[in-house]
């Protein structure tokens, strides 16, 4: 059979890309893409927000400020920028989003097998049609561990990188040939590209003298003007990354949501670490389960004396002899290590803590390597006497099928943040990020239901992950503070949900979306006693809570009549906050049912200078002049009052 020609072959990628990924294209934003698109304000500015993209950590956008949330910062501007030219043409529009990583996917793969086939001589075998380049091409791209990448939007950072890894490659190699100072160009425009693409990106400094080692008969030094461009493209991204976001790499984390080995010891976290790199490989020999959730506690903290710790150091030790014995003889299985260990390292927690313990799509480009792999195998094996093409032939239907069975219906998965965590929560059951996501999301939706059936039903189902986050992560405030709103919602008791709110003020005194959800609650409750109860428990965790004495001082005063701990509670929020508005008017009023009248016009005085337009204020500082025999002062508060609400009928007052 004759061999596809190139145009052919990109024709083929473009088919496939849609076959395996199109049903990806009528889905929603999910998981990351609220940061760098739905809920990012410079996203939101579509052109005019290009300068804030190139110029900000990435987080900037959506937080409103820098925050030290990882290690180092992220700075990856180039896909930021796609999404504001998205978000500019075609305003908050998934499709666009999905529809742009579709095509440079295909992209991916099209510039894969031109370079692999420009480096790598095809062997003998089966099936001439598909050659030893397009089959490892092939492995690589119908690969599900693909899948998180492809169908979240927020992947286009890897999608992109690849590119111009793959492009900075090619020419480095028509360098090479031709000698040619454009190309020298080239090269460092691309490789700086990639950098603001992702950084990892770097990795390629070492991939891609290692393929010029590998597979050309160029020398070190002659490819050494080359490699100068890339290291010149790396310290001029590093110096305008540094203005940005600053440098080191220090840790910044204060739980282990950001930081999973927080709580463990320094033998278990490097355990710990050989364990994820040994899952990364059993992934890529079989991808399944897949999940978006490997953050604590779906992947344990263990010890060395674990057996997939052990599994995973002789299978580590056994790639890293074979890529010893095979750098020698260039072989492309040692390449295929190499380049897989290599693009994975700055992602394998062996560096510096990147906020997780492992993710698919840390394993984007280092996927390569194992494609690489088992199509040097597939090879080999089809040149033996006793395998048959038919043999061959079934063998890659299935690998091919299989991968894309779990391709398709993993996309569906992504199809949503609900459907996305609803699904990743009883995979990772033991993942507290997907649990509470599956929760948090399953309790807003309950919120929007009229039908009280309904609603009791999803809110009951929101609480089955909540419960589950929390007991995997007892001190986890999102799980914590989710529960408190679901648990409210369904029973309307404040004695059901102030626990959980209290959980969190035991960890954080000062948290304050738990404070707010706290005050809107506890004002709803119907019995004064637990309004005090519940505010008498907060002061025991913030002493200082100003607005906790206040709300004190209005239960005991309109709901008690007990005017005695009212003025107590009051006079302690006015020491805290001796200029809020809201303490000086509650406290002028109970001066002034007490006859504490100068008092009264102290506190008065004071209220009317903070918020001088509102008309209760000039009502009761004119009654306290009043009654005190200030007649003149008293009639230009009444009239002031007046002034400010035409409802107020000035005959009413004595003066």
């Amino acid at each position: 059979m004759k061999a596809l020609s190139n145009l052919q072959i990109s024709i083929l990628f473009i088919v496939l890309g849609f076959l395996l990924y199109g049903n990806t294209l009528g889905h929603d934003f999910a998981l990351d893409d609220a940061i760098v698109i739905t809920d990012n304000d410079f996203t939101k500015k579509g052109f005019s927000g290009i300068w804030d993209q190139l110029s900000n950590d990435q987080f900037v956008g959506f937080y409103g400020e820098k925050k030290e949330l990882v290690a180092g910062g992220r700075y990856r501007p180039l896909s930021m920028v796609i999404y504001n030219i998205q978000y500019a043409l075609a305003g908050e529009n998934p499709f666009v989003g999905h529809l742009v990583n579709v095509l440079f996917y295909m992209l991916n793969g099209i510039l894969l097998f031109k370079v692999i086939d420009r480096i790598i001589p095809s062997f003998e075998g089966f099936l001439k049609v598909i050659s030893f380049p397009l089959l490892v091409s092939l492995l690589w791209f119908f690969h599900p561990i693909h899948t998180e990448v492809v169908a979240n939007i927020k992947g286009l950072d890897e999608i992109m990188a690849f590119c111009f890894e793959l492009g900075t490659l090619w020419f480095v190699l028509n360098y090479l040939e031709s000698r040619k100072f454009k190309d020298l160009v080239l090269i460092s425009i691309l490789f700086f590209l990639g950098l603001l693409s992702k950084e990892n990106t770097i990795t390629w400094v070492a991939v891609i003298p290692l393929a010029v080692y590998f597979f050309t008969v160029h020398s070190f030094k002659k490819a050494l003007p080359a490699y100068g461009a890339i290291l010149a493209a790396a310290i001029a991204w590093a110096a305008v990354r540094y203005q940005v976001v600053g440098g080191g790499i220090t840790s910044v984390a204060d739980n282990i949501m950001n930081d999973p080995f927080l709580e463990a010891s320094i033998a278990e976290k490097y355990a710990t670490i050989v364990l994820t790199l040994g899952k990364y490989i059993s992934l890529l020999i079989f991808p399944h389960p897949l999940t978006y959730d490997y953050y604590p506690k779906h992947i344990p903290i263990v010890g060395w004396g674990n057996k997939w710790v052990i599994f995973s150091i002789l299978a580590y030790l056994t790639l890293g002899g074979i890529a010893v014995w095979g750098f020698f003889k260039k072989h492309q299985v040692a390449f295929g290590i190499l380049l897989f260990a290599i693009t994975l390292s700055i992602a394998s927690n062996l560096v510096f803590v990147i906020g997780a313990f492992m993710n698919e799509r840390f394993v984007y480009v280092s996927s390569l390597g194992f494609a690489l792999i088992l199509g040097y195998f597939l090879f080999k094996l089809s040149q033996k006497s006793k395998i048959s093409n038919s043999f061959m032939s079934l063998l890659l239907v299935i690998i091919f099928g299989l991968y894309s069975f779990k391709t398709i219906t993993r996309n569906e998965v992504w199809e949503s943040n609900l459907t996305l965590a609803t699904h990743d929560a009883n995979i990772s059951v033991n993942g507290a990020k997907s649990n509470v996501m599956a929760g948090g999301i399953l309790t807003e939706n309950a919120m929007k239901l009229s039908n009280p059936a309904e609603k009791q039903k999803m809110l009951q189902e929101g609480m089955v992950y909540l419960e589950r986050a929390i007991r995997v992560y007892p001190e986890y405030i999102d799980a914590l503070i989710l529960m408190g709103n679901a648990q409210w919602e369904l029973t309307q008791n404040v004695n059901r949900a102030l626990p959980y709110y209290y959980r969190i003020l035991a960890i954080n005194p000062y948290h304050e979306n738990t404070l707010q959800n706290m005050y809107i609650i506890v004002e709803q409750a119907k019995s004064a006693d637990d309004k005090i109860g519940a505010y008498q428990q907060l002061l025991r965790y913030n002493p200082n809570e100003m607005k906790a004495y206040l709300n004190l001082g209005r239960v005991y005063g309109r709901e008690k009549n007990d005017l005695k701990n009212a003025q107590q509670y009051l006079e302690t929020a006015l020491k805290i906050a001796p200029n809020n508005y809201d303490v000086l008017s509650n406290l002028g009023t109970l001066y002034g049912l007490t006859k504490n009248y100068q008092s009264a016009i102290d506190v008065l005085v004071k209220a009317s200078q903070i918020k001088p337009t509102i008309a209760k204020t000039h009502v009761d500082l004119g009654l306290s002049y009043y009654f005190t025999n200030q007649i003149e002062k008293a009639k230009a508060e009444f009239d002031r009052a007046a002034q400010l609400d035409s409802k107020i009928d000035r005959t009413q007052f004595p003066v």
